[in-house]
C-alpha cells in the first residue's frame, strides 16, 4: 500500500483507504428502461434509479466500412489518436517534464483499458495491471476476479461471442492534471467518451447505426505517486471512476461486460428509437446522468 512519507504507519493505511475505498466499494445503480447504464459513485454507494428514455430517429443505411456515420461519433478522431494530452506545465512541486511523463503513463493506460483489442476482446487484463503502480496491480487484480461489474470502470472487455468491426473505436475527450492533496502525489483526471462499432451476422436485423454502437463516457482520476513513496507504491493508482454506459445490451453490462444494443432487442420491438436525441451520451462535458436504464 502506499506509504506516507512525512506519518506514521497509520497514515499509510488512511491513505490507502481513501483510494482503494474509492476502487473496492465503488457500487452500480442499475435498471433498465431504453439503453444507458450510469456508475456513480457517491461515498462508494450508488442508488438504483430509473429513467424514461424516449426512443426515435429515420432510419439510417449502416456502413459497415463506416459504421459510425449517423451518430454524433461520426467524425471524432480514431482509437489512440482522440486521446491527446494538454501541453504539459508544471503543476505546484511538480514540474513540466513530470507532468508530461505522467501524462504519457496515464495515456498509455487509457488506450490499454479501454482500446487494446487483447483487453477488449480477449480480456486480457494484465496487460492493464502492468501499467499501475505493484501495489495498485495486487488491490485492482482481484476485482476483474471477483467483481467484474466494478471492473467495467477501469477497462472495458467485450462479451464472449461480439467483435468489433475493423474500424477502430471513435474517442473524445480531455485529461489535466492537479496537485493531489497528499506530500508528492499528483493528480492526472480524464474524462473520454468511447464509441465501439460491433459486427453483426444478420444484419438485416439492424434498424439504425446505434443498434451496433455501444457507448462508454468514463471519468477517472489516476494519482501518481513519485519518489517519496516506497519503490512498490510507486507509479499509478486508479483513485476513482465516475461514468455510464448508453446503447448496450443490459444482460452483459449486469455481468460487467459490453455488448451492442442489438443483442437484446428483441424482433418484435417497434422501431421508434430512430429520433432519439443522444447528444448528452456523446458529450464528454454533459453532467454524468444519475439515472440508470439497466434494471
Amino acid at each position: 500500500m502506499p506509504e506516507d512519507p512525512q506519518h506514521e504507519a497509520g497514515s499509510a493505511r488512511s491513505f490507502f483507504k481513501r483510494y482503494r475505498a474509492k476502487v473496492a466499494t465503488l457500487a452500480v445503480g442499475v435498471a433498465v428502461v431504453a439503453g444507458i447504464v450510469a456508475f456513480n459513485e457517491v461515498r462508494g454507494t450508488a442508488e438504483p434509479r430509473t429513467v424514461d428514455v424516449k426512443a426515435a430517429a429515420p432510419p439510417v443505411q449502416v456502413d459497415f466500412n463506416r459504421p459510425f456515420i449517423g451518430t454524433p461519433a461520426a467524425d471524432w478522431s480514431d482509437g489512440a489518436a482522440g486521446i491527446v494530452a494538454p501541453p504539459a506545465k508544471a503543476v505546484g512541486p511538480f514540474t513540466a517534464q513530470q507532468v508530461e511523463d505522467a501524462y504519457a503513463r496515464v495515456r498509455q493506460i487509457l488506450i490499454t483499458s479501454r482500446l487494446d483489442r487483447a483487453v477488449l476482446e480477449q480480456h486480457d487484463v494484465e496487460r492493464y495491471l502492468k501499467l499501475l503502480a505493484k501495489d495498485s496491480q495486487k488491490k485492482m487484480r482481484p476485482v476483474f476476479g471477483n467483481d467484474p461489474h466494478e471492473a467495467h470502470a477501469y477497462a472495458t472487455r467485450l462479451a464472449t461471442g461480439y467483435t468489433l468491426l475493423p474500424a477502430e473505436p471513435k474517442v473524445r475527450g480531455r485529461m489535466w492534471a492537479e496537485q493531489g492533496a497528499k506530500t508528492g502525489e499528483l493528480v492526472v483526471h480524464t474524462n473520454y467518451v468511447f464509441a465501439y462499432a460491433f459486427g453483426i451476422d444478420e444484419p438485416d436485423r439492424l434498424r439504425n447505426a446505434m443498434d451496433i454502437v455501444a457507448v462508454g463516457r468514463w471519468d477517472v482520476d489516476y494519482s501518481v505517486l513519485g519518489d517519496k513513496y516506497t519503490p512498490n507504491s510507486r507509479g499509478i493508482w486508479p483513485s476513482r471512476s465516475h461514468g455510464f454506459t448508453y446503447s448496450m445490451g443490459c444482460d452483459a453490462l449486469r455481468a460487467g461486460y459490453l455488448a451492442p444494443a442489438y443483442s437484446q432487442r428483441r424482433d418484435t420491438e417497434s422501431a421508434d428509437n430512430q429520433n432519439e436525441d443522444r447528444t448528452a451520451y456523446f458529450d464528454p462535458n454533459a453532467e454524468v446522468p444519475s439515472q440508470a436504464t439497466c434494471g
